[in-house]
């Protein structure tokens, strides 16, 4: 009995229920489908192990912001669930005034709950493993991969978490409902439309204070926020714009009823138009009862647009030119100086031949090593591995970089003025007292020579700057500058206009800032005087042998640990060093960079980024789209005798529907606004700080998330008004 009668109320509150039910079955089927990506691998051929490491670090993380989204979708379910209580209060004074007990009403409530969730859930599943076929292909797309063995992927492990969090979250909302139903009174039930028709105005004097006080909070909290440019999250500059903004919004929403109220009445022309007066307490007093969660739901939508716009903008960041980024099959690096473990290290010498002393002193296999094959990095490589060596590399480069003793980059840069000096401090402010980084011309060409570009050349006296990186770019042009002149070992050197814009070595990014390239005369007068290189890397150029560029990479690793075995020992290479082949050593190898890797890391880190912002994004819209919608729907049918009195006195249904439309517009676009205030500000400064700095627009990103708001929150407001007017007009008929 009582289960037939939870189905009628379920049928006959439909209207109440629809969007509760909609964003129940979004909730679950997203959930679902974005869990079950670490399923996904079984269709790509994945031949290596960075490929399978992208799969399980999206899985990790997506499961890791699972709890927080099922945190979410929980405070939204109970949030709707207790507004869908308040509007039915009279309908269970009903129930208790016809004789039924608390017990049973409750368990009519956990009937009802159990059908919606049931339902919700079964659906949710379904469309949820829909949803994951396509994001299969969505993966390929980001991946750059094609799927060769299409098949339907059941993740088991999205399902039962799934099951697990909406059950739980489904048992805490029966457990509330009956907890709501058994403390309410009888007479407090059947008064419960009455109480619902109060309307709640401030004085607007105090609103007035308090509305300035939160316009003064906020813009104290963005001038924080441009302070601190977004780049340490522990900076104070940063906790404080934090709080400001948590706090001004707050306040902002508190009194911004009543500090409208009083602005809109004094404006006769305006306030005693059509239904303007109706229309202005009713929003009024929507505001007042609600700015709480206005505030929630302000602050969920600004983390929403920041996090899915600076999201697509560091996928932008980390996938731009990467193709450019890794020109050679592999690159291996000896960080000679940069990584040195010797005491005092990090403070560069005076004595130019000291580091060479220093490594002869402390590391003498390592020094003897070097200097035995005349700091050449394939040579020991070779001789510990030939056959293997010869099948797997078909050409190789390497570059030496050197520091030019007592020229640093303040010293070029004054010569063009202090303007330009300080433009080399916004890149970095310790670059100034760095001393200019060289590299010999023969060795760049061996580098061009591989990628199969023209040598370079440089004028008898010349020396060439070479740059890549966006960050320096503003300072490249003013050191290649002919009034720029530079002493080096005895070489009076001008620079060319010209800019090299050459990769000398596989990375994530482009990596090339501010390289001279000088004559071999002055790396041969530096090598005399006993200075040895900061760092070194070698290129390599894979064999046409017939082997995948993963099978490539593994045979170059058994290379180097043939040349530097793990148990040879090495400096601490940390997490990263942890599953590597090899010792980690000054000299011949530190690293192996290759592109293979470094482009499967970019679709690895392209997948997880734009699928954690598109998961956090959409799963916080819809919590605060579905949130607005419920409260709007619940007060339009608190509002409904008011509506049926405006249509008795006159008023039309045009009129009734600009007001309503009036109403619900205002209700969903000011916490929309003020979110998008912030969210700019955010966005602005993240990107004056990262984002330009290495050549990306975030212009797309905010379309992106323009288009997201619009399609997912303008829908959750046309359903809102469609059915509250639909609501209305059936009482005007009444």
């Amino acid at each position: 009995m009582l289960l037939k009668l939870a189905w009628r109320n379920i049928r006959h509150s439909v209207r109440d229920y629809t969007i509760y039910f909609l964003t129940l079955l979004f909730g679950v089927a997203v959930f679902y489908a974005f869990n079950s990506i670490g399923g996904q691998e079984v269709m790509f051929d994945l031949e290596a192990s960075a490929d399978m490491r992208m799969f399980e670090t999206t899985q990790y993380f997506m499961g890791m912001f699972s709890w927080l989204i099922a945190c979410v979708l929980g405070f939204l379910i109970l949030y709707s669930n207790g507004f869908l209580i308040r509007r039915r209060k009279r309908e269970f004074g009903t129930y208790l005034l016809l004789g039924m007990r608390p017990g049973q009403v409750s368990r009519i409530m956990l009937a009802e709950t159990v059908l919606v969730g049931l339902a919700s859930l079964v659906l949710g599943l379904i469309l949820g493993f829909l949803l994951s076929q396509a994001l299969a292909f969505f993966t390929a797309m980001l991946f750059g991969a094609t799927i060769k063995h299409y098949q339907f992927v059941f993740s088991p492990d999205a399902f039962w978490m799934t099951i697990i969090c909406f059950a739980i979250i489904y048992v805490v909302v029966a457990i509330f409902n009956t907890v709501t139903v058994n403390r309410q009174k009888l007479i407090d039930l059947l008064h419960a439309e009455a109480a619902n028709q109060k309307v709640v105005v401030r004085n607007p004097w105090v609103s007035l204070v308090a509305f300035l006080c939160a316009i003064g909070l906020l813009a104290f909290a963005y001038e924080q926020l441009i302070e601190s440019g977004l780049v340490m999250l522990d900076d104070p500059r940063f906790l404080r714009a934090t709080v400001c903004m948590l706090v001004g919004t707050f306040i902002l929403f508190w009194s911004l009823s009543g500090f409208a109220i009083a602005i809109i009445t004094r404006a006769k022309g305006v306030y005693l138009r059509g239904l303007v007066p109706f229309t202005t307490r009713q929003i009024a007093s929507r505001v007042n009862t609600a700015f709480v969660s206005l505030w929630a739901v302000c602050i969920m939508l600004f983390f929403s647009i920041t996090v899915f716009s600076v999201g697509m903008g560091l996928v932008d960041t980390f996938t731009t030119g990467i193709q450019e980024a890794n020109p050679y099959s592999a690159t291996l690096g000896a960080e000679i100086y940069d990584s040195d473990p010797v005491e005092g290290g990090a403070d560069r010498p005076q004595d130019p031949a000291a580091r060479a002393k220093a490594m002869q002193v402390e590391v003498p296999e390592r020094f003897a090593n070097a200097e035995a094959h005349g700091w050449d990095m394939a040579s020991p490589l070779m001789e510990a591995a030939p056959v293997l060596w010869e099948e797997t590399v078909a050409s190789a480069g390497q570059v030496d970089f050197y520091s030019l003793p007592g020229v640093t980059f303040g010293d070029a840069l004054s010569q063009v003025g202090p303007l330009a000096v300080e433009e080399l401090e916004q890149v970095s402010s310790r670059l100034p007292d760095l001393e200019l980084p060289l590299a010999s011309l023969s060795d760049v060409n061996a580098l061009r020579a591989l990628t199969g570009d023209e040598p370079l050349h440089l004028d008898e006296g010349q020396c060439l700057l070479a740059n890549n990186m966006d960050v320096s770019a503003k300072v490249a042009p003013l050191m290649a500058n002919p009034n720029v002149t530079i002493d080096a070992m005895g070489h009076e050197l001008t620079y060319s206009k010209q800019i090299c814009s050459m990769q000398f070595e596989d990375n994530a990014l482009k990596a090339t800032a501010l390289i001279t390239i000088v004559p071999d005369s002055v790396i041969d007068e530096l090598q005399r005087q006993g200075i040895i290189p900061d760092r070194s890397i070698l290129d390599v150029m894979y064999a046409n042998n017939g082997k995948s560029e993963a099978e490539n990479d593994a045979a170059l690793a058994q290379i180097v640990a043939a040349a530097q075995p793990p148990e040879m020992g090495g400096f601490d290479g940390g997490f990263a060093a942890k599953d590597e082949p090899y010792a980690r050593l000054l000299w011949p190898v530190t690293h192996i960079y290759t592109a293979h890797e470094m482009i499967s890391q970019a679709g690895g880190m392209k997948m997880m980024i734009t699928y954690l912002a598109i998961y956090i994004g959409f799963i916080f819209l819809i919590a605060t789209a579905a949130i607005l919608a419920v409260q709007q729907l619940s007060q339009t049918t608190d509002s409904l005798p008011r509506y049926r009195m405006l249509f008795r006195l006159g008023a039309d249904r045009r009129m009734v529907g600009r007001s309503l439309l009036a109403q619900v517009g205002i209700y969903f676009l000011l916490p929309l606004g003020v979110a998008a205030c912030h969210a700019t500000c955010a966005i602005v400064v993240t990107s004056g700080t990262l984002f330009e700095a290495l050549g990306v627009s975030v212009g797309g990103p905010i379309a992106m998330a323009a288009a997201f708001v619009t399609v997912i929150y303008g829908g959750y407001f046309a359903v809102t008004y469609l059915t509250s007017r639909s609501a209305v007009t059936g009482a005007m008929r009444a």
